[in-house]
């Protein structure tokens, strides 16, 4: 996942460096403008600073047509994206080619990883915490993912899966490793998981070393010979 850095210049109307607090959620918008590109959009969050129209706008994140991903604000700092919840979580925007608001595949892909990636990072749940605008206030935002809420589910589904494989990834490493026994040097398994190194007791066996297992006391057993 490439993310560009293209952070706004600090000011009052949409990057005001207010910390953020515990992050809670992760809120998903459309741009509400079809065919715009993620850089359009970001470019419109700068102009606000000159306050011509005291409009507060911006996101911590804007995806595009294409799956481009645009960082706008710092993660540590508020942006003004979802009203009450400003205080507590990540915005993102996201391009759409039409006004019906679905979301592009490379869109809809970038999407997924992202939130999976930030889920994994603040210890979210998808079901839970990853929301809509429209939870927050009502508005019809993200349009396509207000009126079709099998699509939404969906989405959260899938961001579910994506955190899932990041678990397993991120947790569980399996490499190989040389370990030595009474002199006896073996290769075995290693597996690498929650910073613990385990292998599995049948790899040490070989004609000096038998390994069994007890039922009575349901341990495995280990005999050198």
């Amino acid at each position: 996942m490439n993310i560009q850095k293209m952070l706004l210049t600090p000011n009052r109307y949409s990057r005001p460096q207010i910390k953020l607090g515990t992050v809670k959620k992760v809120v998903v918008h459309w741009v509400g403008n079809a065919t715009s590109t993620a850089v359009n959009n970001r470019n419109y969050f700068e102009g606000l600073k000159v306050g011509t129209n005291k409009v507060y706008a911006s996101s911590h994140y804007i995806v595009g047509l294409e799956g481009e991903i645009i960082q706008c604000v710092p993660e540590d700092e508020v942006a003004y994206h979802a009203n009450d919840a400003n205080d507590y979580s990540i915005g993102i925007e996201n391009c759409h080619p039409t006004w019906e608001g679905k979301f592009s595949e490379a869109t809809y892909d970038s999407l997924v990883a992202l939130c999976a990636d930030i889920c994994y990072r603040y210890k979210l749940n998808p079901k839970t915490d990853l929301i809509r605008h429209y939870d927050v206030t009502g508005k019809m935002c993200p349009l396509y993912y207000v009126k079709n809420t099998s699509a939404w589910q969906k989405l959260k589904d899938d961001v579910g899966a994506a955190l899932e494989a990041i678990v397993e990834e991120e947790t569980s490493i399996v490499t190989t490793t040389k370990i030595n026994i009474n002199g006896t040097v073996k290769e075995v398994e290693r597996i690498l998981y929650n910073g613990f190194n385990y292998i599995k007791v049948r790899d040490l066996a070989d004609e000096h070393i038998i390994v069994g297992y007890d039922a009575v006391e349901k341990i495995p057993t280990i005999e050198i010979i």
